[in-house]
């Protein structure tokens, strides 16, 4: 068994200062003891812990590292890892789902590389080979995607990551496209992670007196400026400022990071077979399934990404509201293996305008222009009336029974919730096909989730006493990439879409793992 590169020391000491923070609710039980037990044993322990902890992360790191072994016979790869609890792993190519290769920053001078490889049905990815040269990264990932490539049908050769085919026996490039600074700089304000971030960030710094040190005082001069300024518009201009100053600031380091996580993102769709023109092979299902998408993005840390068209499992397209405004949308392709874990294993395209996701839509065999199936207008009734309600009665008792402020509250939640429920009521439909089963839903947005008919694996109908109060069913779809729900269609359609789901998977005699 061969041993990473000594320089790996450095991915795993970071490796256990992520184990160390995932593990923190272990260490409550001995922060109460510290804040507890008075100031002398924290005078005591605190210097220990400085101390310790490093000390412990790097000798985790070194044994972990020096414990680690790998080796390859072109059709597995065996990992022996663990330092008390030792662990011995056996990777089947014909297994791969998805294999990545990332470069982290730390790693690029040095020409060694990160190969991450996810496998049918595992959490998260099953197997982290860190440190080895960036070319046997390469050569391992087209080793393990030929074979499970073979298994299926066979494919004459394969294209190198980073670069495309060449050769008779290579496969084509059937499409490909770039996105540019200002692509990515819209992804950033389409998808903000600062402002979900920042609630967290700010309740830990809320409980000590860092926040109390920082702003504090800069605050209290800032009310002393307001309260000398005349009531007028100049307050109001320096208020709305002060917002818009603050607005821009998170939607710049939104950018900012949408640009370190996928600047020059590429996208490079190679056909299954050097027979015929790509156009055919585009259109031949059999071939199709052979197609494999990659992808290459990142500014410090580039990370290359690669799925076969027979692994995928579901499709997501999504348009928030920023995105609708700029008119862009998002896809996420899904494969097989825990719900939870379907974002981190996700193939993912940022940014995509109408024509690039028209593009992707044919690449994929999406249909064009479906005919969506509304929901029953009947849907919207009972979450119209919990929501009145509970607004109603909150407003109630918070005023202590005011009868002024009852009614206000009454008109008001009885206007948004209308207005709520009626444009979630707009987009929530569904469609079916010989090839398909597909949701949509949203309210300022919209989101499209599309699941390959033949890939379904169970089928539910269920029916409360209100859908059987208004003779309407609803309907659980199970796949490897999780559950899709539609409610609110009569009986008769959704016995008829679940018939012809059930056939559809019956009579599928092919490979779709």
């Amino acid at each position: 068994m061969q041993r990473v590169s000594a320089y790996t020391l450095i991915y795993f000491l970071g490796r256990s200062i992520v184990q160390l923070v995932r593990q923190g609710s272990n260490f409550i039980p001995l922060l109460v003891i510290l804040f507890a037990g008075g100031e002398h044993l924290r005078q005591l322990a605190l210097p220990v812990l400085l101390i310790a902890i490093p000390v412990g992360l790097c000798l985790h790191a070194g044994l972990s590292w020096w414990f680690f072994r790998y080796q390859n016979d072109n059709t597995r790869l065996f990992i022996r890892s663990g330092i008390f609890k030792r662990t011995q792993l056996t990777l089947d190519y014909a297994r791969i789902q998805q294999a990545d290769i990332r470069q982290p920053w730390y790693f690029r001078p040095l020409g060694l590389a990160v190969l991450g490889v996810d496998s049918a049905g595992s959490e998260s990815k099953e197997v982290e080979l860190a440190g080895i040269p960036f070319a046997h990264a390469q050569t391992l990932k087209e080793q393990m995607l030929h074979e499970s490539r073979s298994k299926g049908s066979v494919s004459q050769g394969h294209p190198v990551d980073g670069s495309e085919a060449s050769g008779d026996n290579s496969p084509s490039t059937i499409y490909q496209f770039t996105l540019g600074l200002k692509e990515i700089a819209r992804y950033g304000l389409m998808h903000n992670p600062v402002l979900l971030a920042l609630p967290i960030l700010l309740y830990p710094l809320s409980q000590g007196d860092i926040l109390d040190d920082l702003i504090d005082q800069h605050l209290q001069q800032l009310m002393q400026s307001f309260n000398h300024i005349s009531q007028d518009e100049s307050g109001w201009a320096l208020l709305i400022a002060l917002t818009l100053g603050a607005i821009a600031l998170l939607v710049a380091l939104s950018v900012v990071i949408a640009i370190v996580r996928f600047y020059r993102f590429s996208l490079h769709i190679f056909a299954g077979t050097s027979d015929g023109t790509a156009a055919e092979t585009a259109k031949d299902p059999a071939h199709k399934n052979l197609h494999r998408y990659q992808s290459r993005f990142g500014l410090f840390t580039i990370a290359s990404r690669t799925f076969q068209y027979l692994r995928l499992q579901r499709v997501v397209i999504q348009q928030g509201l920023v995105a609708r405004l700029i008119s862009r949308y998002s896809m996420r392709v899904n494969q097989s293996g825990q719900v939870q874990r379907q974002q981190q294993k996700a193939f993912f395209l940022p940014v995509l305008d109408q024509s690039r996701l028209d593009d992707i839509k044919i690449q994929l065999g999406l249909a064009q222009t479906p005919e969506w199936k509304r929901t029953h207008k009947a849907s919207m009734v009972l979450p119209f009336l919990i929501s009145v309600a509970f607004i109603t009665a909150a407003a109630t008792l918070i005023s202590s029974f005011d009868l002024k402020v009852i009614l206000h509250a009454l008109w008001i939640s009885t206007l948004v919730s209308g207005l709520v429920q009626w444009l979630s009521w707009r987009k929530r439909a569904v469609f079916v096909n010989d090839h398909w089963f597909a949701t949509q839903q949203g309210i300022l947005g919209k989101q499209q989730r599309w699941v390959p008919a033949h890939k379904i694996q169970a089928l539910t109908l269920r029916q409360g006493p209100w859908l059987r109060y208004w003779g309407m069913l609803s309907l659980q779809v199970y796949s490897a990439a999780g559950r899709e729900t539609i409610s609110w269609l009569p009986e008769s359609e959704l016995q008829r879409i679940s018939e012809h789901l059930l056939t559809n998977s019956k009579t599928f005699h092919g490979r779709w793992m």
